[in-house]
């Protein structure tokens, strides 16, 4: 039986198929007007390149699809989510209970008129009126957020039955109504209230995307096995245990674990990761193999105290749109923050694109093969790409062509280093003898001359580099979380016995939700999580151990060493806010294979010459099939390896050996020509 991983990109649309030590993936265009063509092109293609007659055929083999979108990031980032109306506490209209006197969330995710604050002891009357307001003003979905909820929900529970009560949803004027406590337990209002906010302005795209692609699977092609999706926390969940939340930035943070899978199978501790694809490079860290986590996180620019992998992200990618800077002390352009998107796309493309792009320089530059493009399956006019370059970058600026690309990558992998290079600083850490991990569709093309700029001399290049967020699909687990308020509990043997049967619960919630997305609940692991502050200050995430929850004793202890005092009792009065449960199920995997080293000659897999303006003081480069290559094989810069997914570029001064698991590990050998 087949498990297939889909990842929805915001340029292509990668799959990943694998049956044991059988792997294979494809790329599709992404269809941003409906996700669920891309989906099944993907299973499609997949389906074709497997010999199976048809797509339906293909499914009756499959036993899992895992699937991560970009749909409620989309709507995030965009914000083109629905008008959404608020109410609140009275007095914190204007800064949803943070900090600042004005939320950075007002007119942006919903208009400042869109907010009612409602007083403790306002009845049905006012609620009502409250309402009534906003649903004539056209709001279509509505969020109550009241102080201090995470402690008792029920004034918050109140107030939506009111409103449902007045609004059933079989009538057409029904609103939905979302309690803050619904989506968040944390003691902090603004989190709570953002989250909630949040999931509510991204919920019905990506919701009415899940229920057409399921229905889509079950009725249209007969698939009866099991469809998950991609959620925030690396793992995967079924869909009706999904909330929209849950899956902002899925994919890239798949990557990350994808990228900890391997550091682990590597032994590698220090490792950066570097993401690239069509709209957007992202970087993030490994400390030890495991990625940092950073808490407060932000979605977009909206805080949330949740803690995240930390992740940085700018506009850059290869259908980003390049613009020439005449004005500047030297010829000089800026990338983004505008793409082309995958249609039109780059001029290349010869869809229309009529503004020039990063993939029109690589493609210009020679480091695209205009004739074996994802392996031939798209096609690229090269001379579309030259006169677009010539046109609206070379000649504003008074610069050959050459030249011209020259400085377009030059300053797209000086911006993905100056990334790098200041989250080194935010991490107070030095960072240069860490390995760069490249991957995303255009992460191979950039690694070496993001390295260089950034000042590291080791990078690692993956076969499965061009669908990695779908390989971090394919190794990850069913993971349900669960959150309780200890919002009156207290650290004591009294306290102890109430939080061991919260726990106990939430673990009985999890074996149930299991049992209804038809996965049979053995080999489950747990988690578990406590939320404390300490002096009134911000909460903090403290792991908490089976042992640390037997005795007042214990707890006190565990929580003076996460707290900085190990050996002793926590300094200042502790404050218990938050129980975490993570339930997790192991799901297959593909297995990586290692295969012996042979000898050094990797003449067999050499294809020819081709002229490139960039990387080689010859202007050349030796073009290589990536695929022909065996483990032990070395290949030194300047050259282009190219394989059906992707296309891998060394320049001068760097050294590439096939690995055993059939990856490029590569090497600085000498500065840069």
């Amino acid at each position: 039986m087949w498990t297939v991983d889909i990842d929805v990109g915001g340029t292509l649309t990668d799959g990943i198929f694998t049956s044991g030590e059988e792997i294979f993936c494809v790329k599709v265009d992404t269809t941003p007007h409906d996700l669920t063509v891309c989906l099944f092109d993907c299973l499609s293609r997949g389906a074709a390149k497997l010999d199976f007659p048809g797509t339906n055929e293909f499914l009756e083999n499959v036993e899992l699809i895992r699937w991560s979108t970009t749909i409620t990031s989309n709507v995030l980032a965009e914000s083109r989510g629905p008008r959404i109306g608020l109410l609140v506490s009275q007095g914190h209209q204007k800064d949803l209970y943070g900090q600042e006197p004005r939320s950075s969330v007002l007119n942006r995710l919903i208009s400042e008129q869109d907010v009612i604050g409602v007083n403790d002891s306002a009845g049905e009357p006012e609620i009502m009126n409250a309402a009534r307001k906003l649903l004539e003003s056209g709001v279509r979905r509505i969020c109550v957020s009241l102080e201090g909820s995470h402690r008792d929900p029920r004034r918050e529970i109140a107030v939506k039955r009111i409103i449902d009560q007045q609004y059933p949803d079989h009538f057409l004027g029904s609103v939905p109504v979302l309690a803050g406590s619904d989506i968040s337990k944390s003691a902090e209002d603004q989190t709570r209230t953002y989250s909630a906010l949040i999931n509510t302005y991204t919920h019905g795209a990506l919701a009415a995307t899940l229920f057409k692609a399921e229905d889509d699977l079950r009725q249209s092609a007969g698939y009866t096995g099991t469809f998950l999706v991609s959620h925030i926390n690396g793992g995967v969940a079924g869909i009706a245990k999904t909330k929209a939340i849950d899956t902002i930035e899925s994919g890239p943070i798949l990557g990350i674990h994808a990228s900890a899978y391997l550091a682990k199978a590597y032994g590698f501790n220090d490792v950066i990761s570097m993401d690239i694809g069509g709209t957007t490079a992202k970087i993030s860290v490994l400390l030890n193999g495991e990625p940092i986590y950073r808490r407060p996180s932000d979605f977009f620019g909206i805080p949330v105290a949740i803690s995240l992998p930390d992740l940085h992200s700018i506009a850059l990618g290869g259908g980003s749109v390049v613009k020439p800077l005449p004005n500047a002390e030297k010829a000089s352009v800026q990338l983004g923050p505008e793409s082309m998107g995958s249609f039109p796309g780059p001029a290349c493309y010869g869809l229309g694109g009529d503004q020039p792009t990063l993939t029109d320089a690589f493609v210009a530059a020679g480091l695209i093969n205009p004739d074996y493009f994802l392996g031939g399956a798209k096609t690229i006019d090269l001379e579309l790409a030259r006169k677009v370059i010539a046109e609206s970058v070379a000649r504003p600026l008074n610069l050959t062509i050459e030249e011209a690309c020259r400085i377009v990558l030059d300053r797209a992998f000086e911006s993905v280093a100056n990334m790098i290079v200041s989250t080194e600083k935010g991490l107070n850490r030095d960072w240069s003898k860490s390995i760069l991990f490249a991957y995303g569709g255009n992460g191979s093309l950039f690694a070496c001359g993001v390295a260089e700029k950034a000042g590291l001399n080791r990078v690692q290049l993956f076969s499965l580099g061009p669908v990695f967020s779908a390989f971090g699909s394919s190794v990850s687990d069913i993971s349900h979380l669960y959150e309780g308020s200890l919002a009156g509990v207290a650290i004591s043997d009294v306290g102890l016995i109430r939080i061991r049967q919260m726990i106990e619960e939430m673990k009985a919630e999890g074996v149930k939700d299991l049992l209804g997305e038809g996965i049979r609940p053995d080999g489950i692991s747990y988690a578990y999580e406590m939320d404390v502050s300490r002096n009134g200050h911000s909460s903090i995430s403290v792991p908490c151990s089976e042992s640390s929850l037997r005795s007042e004793k214990d707890l006190q202890a565990a929580l003076a060493k996460a707290l900085g005092n190990p050996g002793g009792a926590p300094d200042g009065p502790i404050s218990l806010e938050l129980i975490r449960v993570s339930v997790k199920k192991g799901m297959p995997k593909p297995r990586l294979v290692e295969r012996p080293l042979q000898g050094p000659d990797s003449s067999h897999a050499r294809k020819g010459t081709r002229k490139v303006l960039w990387g080689s003081s010859k202007g050349e480069a030796q073009i290589y099939n990536w695929e022909a290559l065996r483990p032990g094989n070395r290949v030194s810069g300047c050259a282009v390896l190219e394989d059906v997914n992707s296309t891998y570029f060394i320049p001068e001064g760097w050294e590439m050996i096939m690995d055993r698991f059939g990856n490029g590990s590569l090497s600085r050998v000498s500065p840069k020509v």
